[in-house]
């Protein structure tokens, strides 16, 4: 096998990729599992109601949010170590004091330290994928992998957790699952010199020919007070192009739609006469769907962006609620359902990566940090948003009629987005 095709490879250890597709699946395997024992712990185990457990559960993903920006801002290759480390120790030690504590107030801190955690390792691991790829592999195709391998954590975390808790019981069942950010911090540590070498000889690539035709070293990093601060920050975030956006919104949407299929379809499903098993069953082929779908675009997509399927998943997965209700009595039908919503979903996490990506293309180690975060935010604010929003649609009009109304409103709001977009693109035009 060539060079080339060995660093294109996945699985190959010439690869500078291949550390990141490891730790996000053993990062995603534990938090999916942490979020699966959390609820049954603090209801089973702790005696919480419905409304505390869902004020805690909130807590994380409010917390990971707020460090979005922040972090994809202060990227840079001399802060990538140790914000990966404090990420990962944030994490570890909240897995491990969670089951030492029955306070609601400490186990609300503990839940936005991992969020913290969790926030400063996904939006630096993905910034360093980014920078790292080699220049002949498509960004569609390395978020493919990386998507896929997140897919594949949270498949395997989430189906384990349960296992592990009735083997082993709480406690020891979140001591065990600590095991999972440790691990992966340790791995993306002893591969960053690596990753952080092929970015740079990436960079090196596009930098202007000297006088004599060889090429001019990077010059000395210089603290500039302009581009520090809340404000920079934000100012920085806001003049992103338009494509870093669009990505972001449709993070929002694959996770207002994940959102309220894993809240709301367990009570739909048992008022329709489906056991705890099936439901079971059909979230784990949403998942599967959505794992496989994304590692095989990292094939399918390796020269090429597929952006041209980002309309029709949409409207895929918008279709997918639409239809959730009339089906609810027949298990096969949602196979098929949860299937496609899985297809959609692997496509779109995709897709709407590789566009914003795209859209700053080689501008810098700030600006693909802030494309980063921005992802996350819009998945942040889908995880979010899509409960207490479908919750207050549920209560008005039910919540079959909540799917249906949820898939219309998504479908306006995109359409309203891809309109104003493609004005804003024509304005922008020279003449």
């Amino acid at each position: 096998m060539t060079d080339e095709r060995r660093q294109l490879n996945p699985f190959s250890r010439d690869s500078p990729l291949a550390a990141s597709y490891l730790c996000v699946f053993l990062y995603s395997s534990g938090e999916a599992a942490l979020h699966v024992l959390v609820p049954p712990y603090l209801s089973d185990g702790l005696g919480y109601g419905p409304g505390i457990i869902g004020l805690l559960l909130a807590v994380f993903a409010l917390s990971s949010l707020v460090l979005r920006l922040p972090v994809g801002a202060s990227y840079s290759a001399d802060r990538v170590r140790p914000i990966l480390l404090v990420g990962g120790l944030l994490s570890t030690g909240a897995f491990v004091v969670v089951p030492l504590t029955q306070s609601a107030v400490l186990l609300g801190v503990l839940l936005a330290m991992d969020g913290v955690g969790w926030a400063m390792a996904t939006t630096t691991q993905l910034t360093v994928l980014v920078a790292s790829r080699p220049s002949r592999l498509s960004i569609a195709s390395a978020m493919g992998w990386y998507s896929g391998f997140t897919g594949l954590g949270h498949a395997l975390g989430a189906a384990t957790a349960g296992i592990a808790a009735d083997a082993v019981g709480y406690t020891a069942g979140f001591l065990l699952l600590a095991s999972m950010p440790a691990l992966a911090t340790v791995v993306m540590l002893r591969a960053l010199p690596a990753q952080l070498a092929a970015a740079h000889a990436k960079r090196l690539e596009t930098v202007n020919p000297g006088p004599d035709g060889a090429e001019e070293p990077d010059p000395a990093p210089v603290r500039d007070p302009e581009r520090s601060g809340v404000l920079a920050t934000l100012r920085a975030a806001g003049a992103l192009p338009l494509a870093v956006f669009s990505g972001a919104m449709i993070m929002f949407f694959i996770n207002v739609q994940s959102a309220l299929f894993g809240s709301f379809h367990p009570v739909l499903a048992l008022s329709a006469g489906l056991t705890l098993t099936q439901i079971g069953v059909l979230a784990s082929c949403r998942s599967l769907a959505s794992s496989v779908t994304r590692m095989g675009l990292g094939v399918l997509f390796a020269r090429t962006s597929g952006s041209w399927l980002t309309t029709p998943m949409l409207l895929l997965g918008a279709a997918t609620l639409f239809l959730l209700p009339i089906v609810r009595a027949e298990f096969w039908l949602q196979v098929v359902l949860f299937l496609a919503a899985g297809l959609s979903r692997g496509i779109l996490r995709v897709t709407g990566a590789s566009m914003a990506f795209e859209g700053v293309g080689g501008e810098g180690e700030r600006q693909q940090g802030l494309v980063a975060a921005w992802l996350h935010i819009g998945l942040d604010l889908g995880k979010v948003a899509g409960p207490p929003l479908g919750g207050l649609v549920a209560e008005l009009v039910g919540v079959p009629a909540m799917f249906q109304v949820s898939a219309v409103v998504l479908v306006v709001a995109y359409l309203a987005f891809w309109a104003a977009a493609r004005i804003a693109r024509t304005r922008r035009r020279p003449g």
